[in-house]
């Protein structure tokens, strides 16, 4: 083997070179990986984006919406007599809406009519009986938002077959409205 004292210039300077080279490549590739990946998750959607149009036709979102934002809790059953807390069925809820979100193309018609549209993207084990949801939830119908967003309103008891869970939804909380755009 030759040692570097040994190796003449000419050869020494190209070996540095090939190796600042390397390291300029490396250095750009990881950078490259880096920006790409650190963009992506904080990246928001283009307005117009052929997606959103996908998911905006295929659960008949109105082209003029009204919409609420906010929190709402709910407290999951074993049965429909709603005395017994299905603790299961409200974790692997909670853990659902924060995997996969929850788009409701037609939420909580039983109480509303149809036509309002829910998205569920957050939710928190809050106590040991009560799930607290983050909610967007739009309609072409003001007064169905109105509804959604008045603490008197009442919502019975309804059956989610996923989860095999009874669900008393308590009133929700708006802390945002706007009109149509």
């Amino acid at each position: 083997m030759t040692t570097s004292s040994s190796m003449s210039s000419p050869i020494r300077n190209a070996v540095r070179a090939a190796l600042l080279l390397l390291m300029a490549l490396a250095l750009a590739v990881v950078g490259g990986v880096t920006e790409v990946g650190a963009a992506t998750p904080s990246g928001k959607p283009a307005p117009r984006s052929p997606f959103l149009a996908e998911v905006a036709e295929q659960i008949a979102l109105p082209k003029r919406a009204w919409t609420a934002w906010g929190t709402h809790t709910a407290t999951g059953y074993t049965t429909e007599a709603a005395r017994t807390v299905d603790v299961e069925g409200m974790k692997a809820d909670c853990e659902n809406i924060n995997l996969n979100k929850k788009l409701a193309a037609n939420f909580r018609s039983d109480v509303f009519g149809p036509g309002v549209k829910g998205f569920f993207y957050r939710c928190e084990r809050v106590a040991w009986d009560t799930n607290k949801y983050w909610f967007t939830i739009s309609s072409a119908d003001r007064s169905q938002i109105d509804e959604l967003c008045d603490p008197d309103t009442e919502y019975p008891l309804v059956y989610d077959e996923q989860h095999n869970t009874y669900w008393l939804d308590d009133p929700f909380t708006c802390t945002r409205r706007a009109a149509p755009a």
